[in-house]
C-alpha cells in the first residue's frame, strides 16, 4: 500500500520525456541493393570521405606510390644501353723519324632490331706512318666511314640490353601491383576502423540515453522523498544506479576518443595533417546488413583470380625468368656476326686505296663446352617450376580466402539479426515492466535491470553490426574490390563525401 500511494503522488508530477526509456532506433542509411536514399545533414562523415582522403593525402600510400617513378628510372636507365655513343681521338707521335698527329670521331648506334649496331666516323692524319700504319694515313680532306655489325646467330633474338630491358619493363607492372596490394591493405584497415568509430558512437549514445533516464528518475524520487511518499534508500538506490551509469559513459566516451584518433591516421586535410573527426560527425546508425549469396561468391572468387595483384605478381615474375630462359638459350648459340663498313677517301694525298670502299665480313666464335649458359638455362627452368608451384597455390590462397572471408560475413550477419530480435524483444519486455512498475506491480531495482538488459542488448547489436561491416571489409580485400575501376564501398551512403 506504501508503494502504491508513493506512486499515486509520482503521477501528479510532471514526468521528464527521459523517463521512458527508448534507445533509439539504427536509421538504416542505405541497402546496397537500393538506391534509395535517406536525407541526412551533410555534416556526417561518410566512408567514401575518410576512403578518398586515404587515397589522397594518406602518408603510407603516398610513399607507395613512389614505387612506380622508382621503376620508371630502372626502365631509363636500361634504354641507356642504347643511347648514341660519341667517341674522339686526338694523338700526336714527335721526336722520332716517324712524326704525325691524327684525329678520329666516331658514333656508335646500338638498335633493339635483331641486336644490330650501327656506326659512322671520320678520321684526318698528318706527316708520316711507317708501312705497318699505312691504314692511318688519310688524303687531305680526310676519311669518311658508316657500316654496321648484325648477329646472325647469338643475340639475334636476344642479348643481354634487351633482357634486362624488357625485365626492367615488366618491372614497371610489378611496381603497380605492388601499389595495389598496399592500397587494398590500407582502404581495409580505414573501412575496419571507420565501423570501429562508428560503434563506439553509438556504445556512447546508448550510454547517454541509458544516464539521462536515471537522471529524470531521480528528480523525481527527490520530490517523493520531500514528501514523504517514499523512504530515502529508494532516491539512494537510484544515485548508486547513476553513479554506475556515469562510469559506463565516461568509458564509452574514452573509446570514442581512442576510435576518433586511431580514425584520425587515415582521414587527412589537403595538407596531410591528421583530422580527429567530432562526435557530431557519427552517423545515426548502421547501414542495413545484406546476406551474401552464393552466386555472388562464386562470381566474386572468379573476379578475385584475375585481379588480386599476389596471384598476378607470379605470373609477371614468371615472364621475368622467361626471359632468363631466353637469353640463356640464346648464350648456346655460336656468335656469328656480319660486319658491313663502307669507306670513302676525301681529297688529294698518299693513299692508294679508294676512293670508294665497301668491305663485308663475318666473324665466328663459339665457347665449345657452353657450361655457364647451360647452368643459366638450368637455373631459370628450376625456377620456372618453383614459381608454376607457387602460382598454384597462391591460386588455391586466394579461393580459400574469399571462401573464409564469405563466410565470416555469413556469420556476422545471421548474428546481427538475432541480435536485432533480440533487441526488439529486449524494449518490449522493459516496457511490459515500465507498465507494471508504474501499477505498483514491480520495483524500482528490477526496473533498473530491465532498462540494463535493453542498453546491454543495443550494445551487443551494435557490435555485431561492427564485427560485419569489418568482415565485409575483410571480404572486399580478398575480392580486391578496390581495384575495380570507380569502385566504391559496397555500403554507400546517402550523404555528402565531402572530406571534413
Amino acid at each position: 500500500m506504501r508503494l502504491l500511494g508513493a506512486l499515486l503522488v509520482l503521477s501528479l508530477l510532471p514526468l521528464p520525456a527521459q523517463q521512458q526509456f527508448r534507445l533509439p532506433q539504427p536509421r538504416p542509411l542505405s541497402n546496397r541493393l537500393s538506391n534509395s536514399k535517406t536525407p541526412i545533414e551533410s555534416k556526417m562523415l561518410t566512408l567514401e570521405a575518410v576512403l578518398e582522403s586515404v587515397n589522397k593525402n594518406y602518408p603510407p600510400l603516398r610513399a607507395a606510390l613512389l614505387e612506380r617513378p622508382l621503376a620508371e628510372a630502372e626502365v631509363l636507365n636500361q634504354q641507356g644501353r642504347f643511347d648514341l655513343v660519341l667517341r674522339s681521338r686526338l694523338e700526336t707521335q714527335n721526336f722520332g723519324f716517324y712524326q704525325n698527329e691524327r684525329f678520329d670521331v666516331s658514333i656508335d648506334q646500338p638498335t633493339t632490331l635483331w641486336g644490330a649496331t650501327l656506326f659512322s666516323g671520320y678520321s684526318v692524319s698528318r706527316g708520316r706512318y711507317p708501312d705497318y700504319d699505312g691504314k692511318a694515313v688519310t688524303n687531305e680532306a680526310g676519311q669518311y666511314r658508316a657500316g654496321a655489325r648484325v648477329p646472325l646467330a647469338r643475340d639475334r633474338a636476344i642479348d643481354n640490353r634487351r633482357a634486362d630491358l624488357g625485365k626492367a619493363r615488366i618491372g614497371l607492372r610489378l611496381a603497380d601491383l605492388s601499389i595495389d596490394q598496399q592500397r587494398l591493405t590500407i582502404l581495409q584497415s580505414a573501412t575496419r576502423r571507420y565501423w570501429d568509430w562508428v560503434a563506439a558512437g553509438r556504445r556512447l549514445l546508448i550510454a547517454n540515453t541509458l544516464l539521462e533516464v536515471a537522471l529524470g528518475r531521480d528528480s523525481i524520487l527527490t520530490e517523493a522523498v520531500k514528501i514523504g511518499a517514499l523512504p530515502q534508500f529508494e532516491q539512494l538506490d537510484n544515485q548508486r544506479i547513476v553513479l554506475q551509469r556515469r562510469n559506463n559513459v565516461v568509458e564509452a566516451r574514452r573509446s570514442l576518443e581512442n576510435a576518433s584518433i586511431e580514425l584520425s591516421l587515415f582521414l587527412r586535410d589537403d595538407q596531410g595533417q591528421p583530422v580527429v573527426p567530432d562526435s557530431d560527425k557519427l552517423l545515426p546508425g548502421f547501414p542495413d546488413p545484406a546476406e551474401l549469396t552464393e552466386s555472388q561468391i562464386f562470381e566474386d572468387m572468379t573476379a578475385a583470380l584475375n585481379r588480386r595483384p599476389d596471384v598476378l605478381r607470379f605470373m609477371f615474375q614468371r615472364n621475368q625468368i622467361e626471359i632468363d630462359k631466353r637469353l640463356a638459350q640464346n648464350q648456346r648459340l655460336p656468335n656469328v656476326d656480319l660486319f658491313t663498313e663502307y669507306l670513302r677517301e676525301i681529297g688529294s694525298g698518299p693513299v692508294k686505296r679508294g676512293p670508294n670502299d665497301l668491305r663485308v665480313g663475318i666473324l665466328f666464335d663459339l665457347p665449345l663446352q657452353r657450361r655457364q649458359a647451360t647452368a643459366r638455362l638450368q637455373n631459370a627452368e628450376a625456377r620456372l617450376g618453383q614459381l608454376a608451384q607457387r602460382l598454384q597455390f597462391q591460386r588455391d590462397q586466394v579461393g580459400a580466402d574469399v571462401k573464409d572471408a564469405a563466410s565470416a560475413v555469413r556469420a556476422a550477419f545471421e548474428r546481427s539479426q538475432v541480435l536485432t530480435q533480440e533487441l526488439q524483444i529486449t524494449r518490449d519486455v522493459e516496457a511490459a515492466e515500465r507498465l507494471r512498475f508504474e501499477l505498483g506491480d514491480s520495483t524500482l531495482f528490477v526496473l533498473n535491470l530491465r532498462e540494463q538488459a535493453t542498453a546491454e542488448a543495443a550494445v551487443r547489436e551494435a557490435n555485431a553490426l561492427a564485427d560485419y561491416f569489418r568482415a565485409y571489409a575483410s571480404y572486399e580485400l580478398a575480392i580486391a574490390r578496390a581495384l575495380v575501376p570507380g569502385a566504391k564501398p559496397a555500403f554507400t551512403s546517402p550523404v555528402s563525401t565531402a572530406t571534413p
